[in-house]
């Protein structure tokens, strides 16, 4: 493939993927709600916030797998499901920031392989054309 046509390609996925349901209302940038970390999404990573319904059945399943998080209380006021380019789909569990009401920190990260209906929800929400 000529360097032109792929720089086109590459160019339009990021096009794409920025216009994408769910990706414009994250930031490329999420810090940590307990401590100094910060996740930050490549130009080529396909991410997106869970619908109400499916939001409620990963949370579910969270607490399922990890009953410590039930035990203590697991708040989450969204769930992302980010699709690392090149790498595996992970959940992300986001709080309300503290210090900035109009923006979102993170609490824990999950390998989504692990979660019963990984699969439907990766045809869902995200470009299979864009897993790279």
């Amino acid at each position: 493939m000529n360097h032109t046509l792929a720089r086109s390609l590459v160019g339009g996925a990021v096009a794409v993927l920025q216009s994408s349901a769910g990706a414009s209302d994250l930031a490329a940038r999420i810090e940590s709600c307990v401590s100094q970390g910060t996740i930050e999404f490549a130009a080529l990573d396909q991410r997106v916030l869970l619908d109400a319904d499916d939001q409620e059945r990963v949370h579910a399943q969270m607490q399922q797998r990890y009953p410590v998080l039930a035990q203590h209380g697991f708040p989450v006021s969204k769930i992302v499901l980010w699709q690392k380019s090149g790498g595996d789909a992970l959940f992300i569990a986001l709080l309300e920031h503290p210090a900035r009401p109009d923006q979102s920190c993170f609490t824990a990260t999950f390998a989504a392989a692990r979660f019963d209906g990984i699969g439907t929800l990766k045809r869902k929400y995200l470009r299979p054309e864009l897993a790279i």
